[in-house]
């Protein structure tokens, strides 16, 4: 560090603006720049889906700080996007032509919603949801909507499916993979979810390729969704609003000649560092973070690692020398219902659950060559530091304990220390 370093963080969201604040909060009394075109202060993101969806909260009920924080805070904020980085110069350009110079820099610019790549796939009038602005445009359309058909069964899309479904709209969901959430619930878990949906009206078609996206506005249905069925038949949806919901790509078009970002976001180390520059760090979505659990690197797009990985890049900054390592974790809120997973759940893994006397897998352990690699929780959040506890153990435990519901897991994470 030195006496005129400058710091600049591209990316105004969840992890940009938390490195900012933990900076000044831990008394860096250096200049930071915070460099992006979000048109508002720094904000969490979960609620766009549920609560600020259904009109429930507002905007400054996300915020990550008060503006009074921001005011006070001397941390520059410009309102525009990173087009290119000069490394060896240590130059960020923007897309307005400004070269501004740094000495470290922190990329926390997230993603992008991903959109259909299938004709009218980019039709202007397709919603997805990233955005507060994203949320207000979709919340508006759902007022006066009779159906909505949504692209994707992920966190996102299962949620606003909730949502919409909550509003009095007929939702159908259309989803390329054999199962819902597939990404980050174990099957039994997204099977239960998927009745949970079922139940409430919700309409879920997986294992289902869309092929096309058509517009009429003067039509009865102004929109149309074509699919291939699992048959091989082509059948078609009708709705009054389409919502895309198939994941992110990643922010990082301006590092892609540096050597320092890839398509698939940005390389670092165990410090949070780029390997090839070592004054570039990165935090949230777009970080490439290895974990020696998996032995590979991961990126974690969840509210957690935002907030930890950008407080660990902060005190990095700072001097920090232990490793960063996030035991994944995420939660949803669907109906009612809280559903927390602890861990990655895998192909072969094996499921070991608990079901209530309604039948609910209330706590599903997967494990992965005999060792606990994980579980999910449902509406029973409080046991989820026992499950940490034991999933950071890699705990071998007898599968007749995992099963038995009079065994809590308190007691089997005593016995795993």
């Amino acid at each position: 560090m030195t006496a005129a370093e400058h710091i600049v963080i591209v990316g105004a969201g969840h992890a940009g603006g938390r490195v900012a604040q933990h900076l000044r909060e831990s008394g860096y009394p250096h200049a930071i720049t915070m460099v992006g075109d979000e048109p508002g202060d720094p904000y969490e993101r979960p609620a766009l889906s549920k609560e600020f969806l259904l009109g429930q909260a507002d905007a400054a009920s996300l915020a990550i700080a008060p503006q009074t924080f921001w005011a006070a805070s001397n941390v520059r904020r410009v309102r525009a996007r990173a087009s290119g980085l000069d490394a060896a110069r240590r130059t960020l350009t923007l897309d307005d032509g400004t070269a501004l110079p740094f000495d470290r820099l922190v990329v926390a610019t997230g993603g992008r919603a991903r959109r259909a790549r299938v004709p009218g796939g980019d039709t202007p009038g397709i919603h997805t949801l990233r955005t507060l602005e994203d949320s207000e445009r979709l919340r508006e359309a759902l007022k006066g909507a009779r159906r909505a058909v949504i692209v994707g069964a992920g966190v996102i899309g299962m949620e606003c499916a909730a949502s919409a479904a909550s509003m009095g709209v007929k939702v159908t969901v259309l989803e390329a993979g054999a199962g819902i959430l597939g990404r980050c619930l174990p099957a039994p878990v997204a099977r239960w979810l998927a009745g949970v949906h079922a139940a409430n009206g919700v309409r879920i078609f997986t294992n289902v390729q869309v092929t096309g996206i058509s517009h009429d506005p003067s039509a009865q249905w102004p929109w149309c969704v074509a699919t291939t069925m699992p048959t091989g038949e082509p059948a078609e949806y009708q709705a009054d609003v389409v919502l895309c919901a198939i994941g992110i790509d990643c922010s990082v078009d301006f590092l892609l000649d540096s050597g320092i970002g890839t398509r698939d976001g940005v390389l670092v180390d165990e410090r949070c560092s780029s390997p090839v520059a070592p004054w570039c760090f990165a935090a949230g979505d777009v970080a490439l973070t290895p974990h020696p659990r998996y032995g590979a690197a991961i990126r974690q797009e969840t509210w957690r690692n935002a907030e930890n990985q950008a407080r660990a890049v902060a005190e990095f900054l700072l001097g920090r020398r232990d490793p960063y390592v996030e035991t994944p974790w995420m939660w949803t809120d669907q109906w009612g219902h809280n559903i927390q997973v602890v861990g990655h759940p895998a192909p072969g893994d094996e499921w070991v659950i608990r079901e209530s006397d309604a039948h609910v897998p209330t706590v599903t352990f997967f494990l992965r060559e005999g060792r606990l690699a994980g579980g999910a929780l449902i509406d029973c959040g409080r046991d989820r530091r026992y499950l940490e506890r034991l999933v950071d153990a890699q705990a071998t435990l007898d599968v007749a304990r995992l099963r038995d519901r009079s065994v809590s897991l308190k007691s089997l994470a005593q016995e795993s220390v």
